[in-house]
């Protein structure tokens, strides 16, 4: 189905493209641009991932009214961003994509911007809104139907960097790279009200797994989870919050029930700001390569990230002090093409060790926080 998609968007724009050739971005007159659309409507990480590229346009425009077409769920973490004015959600692929590409037409954007964006979606709905300038990426293989196109600067540039890539091209830039999550104080007290009720009072010391992900190739073992609670419990007292959805309730339940100590699995049973107050709350964050370790790292929370497949120049802690990354796969597969999906073990994680990360515990996050984050 998304081969035939993308054939018929190809061939659509192709015919629209001839009858009007997309403008080039030289000829954008910048002070002269009243609305904005920034498409970002896939992944948790990925939204986090655009926001100093939206915080960068926005303090180099503050007239521009910035709005964006984020994903239906994800999208939540926007919605107290003071850079952004309206979100509107992206409802996938059905018969609402006809009711939003009217609506997005409505608000006649001078320019749009798609920072990340499933294809041909994306750029179908950027043409539908009848913006004469339409940036995005040089990889897509609809990129002939934009204004500007933006290729990486090397297959290891942080997905930060090629955000902002595409509004360095409007002049706008930021040396601050830290992604912006804002919980209103609603949030924040409802979540210090569910630690109360699971654990007797807001613990002093609540510390965060995330031990699934969208893939199993990304998971470091759940017996490590288990080992690494035990010391953390039995070492500092540490109660833990362990969040899941509920498609990985599952195995985050069986770390809660081998932990010596006092969990909380989110298990899907609140709403992502919720989920992302309760980890506001906790002083250490242990993670896969997921949406959660890009949600501590944007809350200001000590993360370490654990990283297999994909290589943490990429997308793991980037520009900020209190996150760092454990990967091992190019120690023990760096000749063999990665397998992703396909991969039958994924001794990449694996070989990361529970002593790897209670090092890292021990050296530097608590050398560097000690008992709290001031």
């Amino acid at each position: 189905m998304h081969k035939l998609l993308m054939k018929l968007a190809r061939l659509y724009l192709a015919r629209r493209v001839r009858r009007r050739p997309p403008r080039p971005l030289s000829g954008l007159d910048t002070g002269g641009v009243r609305r904005a659309l920034l498409i970002s409507n896939t992944a948790l990480g990925d939204t986090l991932f655009s926001t100093p590229a939206i915080r960068a346009l926005k303090e180099r425009y503050p007239a521009w009214e910035l709005e964006v077409l984020a994903h239906r769920v994800f999208g939540a973490l926007l919605a107290h961003n003071p850079h952004v004015g309206r979100i509107f959600t992206y409802p996938g692929r059905n018969r609402r994509l006809l009711a939003l590409a009217r609506d997005l037409r409505r608000r006649a954007y001078d320019l749009v911007i798609i920072l990340h964006g499933n294809d041909p979606e994306a750029t179908l709905l950027a043409h539908f809104t009848g913006s004469p300038y339409i940036i995005g990426s040089a990889k897509s293989p609809l990129a002939f139907a934009y204004s500007a196109s933006v290729s990486p600067a090397g297959p290891y540039e942080h997905a930060i960097e090629r955000r902002l890539n595409y509004v360095r091209l409007l002049g706008a830039d930021t040396n601050d790279k830290r992604m912006d999550l804002l919980l209103p104080p609603y949030e924040t007290d409802r979540a210090a009200a569910i630690l109360r009720e699971n654990f007797g009072q807001v613990p002093p010391l609540l510390m965060a797994f995330h031990p699934t992900g969208s893939d199993p190739y990304k998971w470091w073992p759940v017996a490590s989870f288990v080992e690494l609670g035990n010391f953390l419990y039995e070492s500092y007292k540490a109660p833990l919050l362990i969040i899941s959805g509920k498609g990985d309730r599952e195995p985050a339940e069986a770390i809660a029930v081998k932990l010596s100590g006092p969990s909380l699995v989110t298990g899907g049973r609140f709403p992502l700001l919720t989920v992302a107050a309760l980890l506001s709350h906790c002083h250490l964050l242990v993670a896969n390569d997921s949406g959660p370790l890009h949600m501590g790292l944007a809350l200001g929370v000590p993360t370490i990230g654990l990283l297999g497949a994909d290589d943490p120049r990429r997308v793991g802690p980037y520009g900020v002090d209190w996150g760092v990354a454990l990967h091992k796969r190019e120690e023990v597969c760096a000749k063999e093409p990665c397998l992703l999906k396909k991969c039958p073990r994924n001794i990449c994680m694996e070989t990361i060790s529970v002593q790897d990360v209670a090092k890292k515990v021990k050296q530097w996050w608590f050398l560097r926080y000690s008992y709290g984050r001031n």
